[in-house]
């Protein structure tokens, strides 16, 4: 586990030939601010920040998108690559908290599992050109998500999560660890199939493979940031949580010292940027569930 003076200098030392592009999903406050600030600093400014108003020289723009609708993530993702060819760094920190029954969408799913997952997973595969093109041009080409190490096994019979949506709190922390490994099993590896180095279209992919093993060559990490001074957390009646959270620079600090350190593939790291490995350990369905899920998230996606 790295110290904070290990994880400060060693991003300190990361001077990029060229300004690169973050994708910074869910930025405006808490864990995404944090990384936000981080990513300006370490580079002096000299990228384009895809989150906040344009300058003359550099790129600073805030993209509107309620994710809530996988519509919107899929036009976002679009209107980004066509903005930018090239996509270096996509940080996705947006969360969805919310203790009422069960919100279906025009979309037939619910609000906090398509915020939190499905247009999480539409934005990643839309923005896996500009990811890729990056990585042939030699720039870095690097995606986190959070919520990592808190999963269990996915339910089969309630892909969707509508069961848990409509069981009060109960089924709302059950929604929370699904959540967690839906997004394992959306970019770790884990398969034993050959890897194919370009993405297939969409309506094409089918449900055996990750987003890492079907681009090798891009890092994929999902982190666990643990408890950080958020206004999400300022709601919470714990004093004792609010105590112990690190503040939003540290944790900014720390996750992205965790993506630079990531390598290509997937990985799993903890709130100190630390290794935490990749997850599946003790479920005989890992793979299974994978599959499952996969073709379950494709067609939720595609028919949008």
């Amino acid at each position: 586990m790295p110290s904070l003076a290990i994880v400060r200098t060693s991003n300190a030392s990361w001077k990029p030939s060229y300004p690169p592009v973050g994708v910074f999903v869910g930025g405006p406050s808490g864990i995404g601010e944090g990384i936000v600030e981080a990513f300006a600093r370490h580079t002096k400014g000299n990228a384009h920040i895809l989150i906040k108003a344009p300058t003359p020289e550099l790129t600073r723009e805030f993209f509107e998108c309620d994710l809530s609708l996988i519509a919107n993530a899929k036009r976002t993702a679009a209107a980004i690559v066509a903005r930018f060819p090239r996509v270096s760094f996509v940080f996705m920190t947006a969360g969805y908290v919310s203790s009422n029954p069960l919100d279906i969408t025009s979309e037939g799913v619910d609000s906090r599992v398509a915020a939190m997952y499905y247009s999480k997973w539409a934005l990643m595969h839309g923005l896996l050109p500009a990811l890729r093109a990056a990585k042939a041009a030699g720039e870095d080409a690097r995606v986190a998500v959070h919520t990592a190490g808190r999963g269990v096994p996915i339910d089969l019979d309630n892909l969707g999560l509508g069961k848990c949506l409509d069981s009060g709190m109960s089924g709302m922390r059950a929604m929370i660890a699904q959540i967690a490994s839906y997004q394992d099993l959306m970019a770790e590896v884990r398969t034993t199939l050959a890897p194919r180095r370009i993405a297939p279209p969409l309506n094409e992919i089918g449900g055996v493979q990750s987003f890492a093993e079907r681009n090798p060559e891009i890092s994929f990490t999902h982190r666990f940031p643990g408890l950080v001074d958020t206004p999400l957390l300022h709601k919470s009646p714990s004093t004792m949580f609010r105590a112990i959270a690190k503040l939003v620079t540290q944790c900014g600090e720390c996750q992205l010292y965790a993506l630079l350190q990531a390598k290509p593939g997937a990985s799993r790291t903890g709130e100190n940027g630390d290794d935490v490995r990749l997850g599946g350990k003790d479920d005989a369905h890992w793979e299974e569930g994978k599959q499952a899920l996969w073709a379950h998230t494709e067609k939720i996606v595609s028919e949008i």
